[in-house]
């Protein structure tokens, strides 16, 4: 656990929302921190030792050590005044998962039309053209590990971010309104979006300006 320089936080004095009393309160980096305890300077790599066999590896970015004149305080991040700090990443995650799970779900459904009203020859110009505005599919291979993936499965693609996954979402669009024209297009991808479950649903509408 690195030791923080106080002139990095500021502590101040403040009621505790739970039930009003005075508690110290630190500030760093536009995160809450409550006083765990303060120990003396010359104790410092017992206390250290000590610290690191109580607290779970899991949990080890949440406290901070603070280096005073003469002494050292231990500060634990209030997840009740910081539940971005607790929840953020974790909510950010499971939009990019539906995100995902919504393109994979529209790309193979309009696959199968697209096999169905194009024609071999015309759906290996549509493969072409998908490849060439895809950074993320390079060949047939990828398109065919694309096709097989479970739409609602929960695993990541480590190579799309969501901002990839948007582009393909409107590539696809707009790729289906120009091989099958764009009044025809927009009604089977409206079909389509409409068979999702609802949170997949009103992600692809909304990115899709519908």
């Amino acid at each position: 656990m690195s030791i923080i320089d106080p002139q990095l936080v500021k502590i101040e004095i403040a009621p505790h929302p739970s039930d009003g009393k005075l508690v110290l309160r630190l500030n760093y980096h536009q995160q809450i921190y409550d006083l765990v305890r303060v120990f003396a300077s010359h104790k410092v790599e017992r206390a250290e030792q000590k610290l690191q066999q109580s607290i779970d590896k899991s949990t080890t970015g949440r406290y901070l050590l603070v280096g005073e004149v003469g002494y050292y305080s231990l500060w634990k991040l209030d997840l009740a005044l910081n539940p971005a700090s607790s929840n953020g990443k974790s909510k950010r995650e499971a939009e990019v998962l539906e995100l995902q799970q919504a393109s994979i779900w529209l790309f193979q459904e309009l696959w199968l039309q697209w096999k169905d009203l194009l024609g071999e020859k015309q759906l290996e110009v549509f493969t072409e053209d998908l490849l060439t505005v895809t950074p993320q599919i390079q060949s047939g291979g990828d398109l065919d590990r694309l096709l097989s993936i479970e739409p609602l499965g929960t695993a990541r693609l480590a190579s799309w971010s969501a901002i990839d996954l948007i582009k393909f979402d409107r590539q696809l669009y707009y790729l289906t309104q120009k091989k099958i024209g764009r009044q025809f297009g927009t009604e089977l991808t409206i079909e389509i979006i409409q068979t999702m479950p609802e949170r997949l649903r009103s992600t692809l509408i909304y990115i899709l300006d519908m």
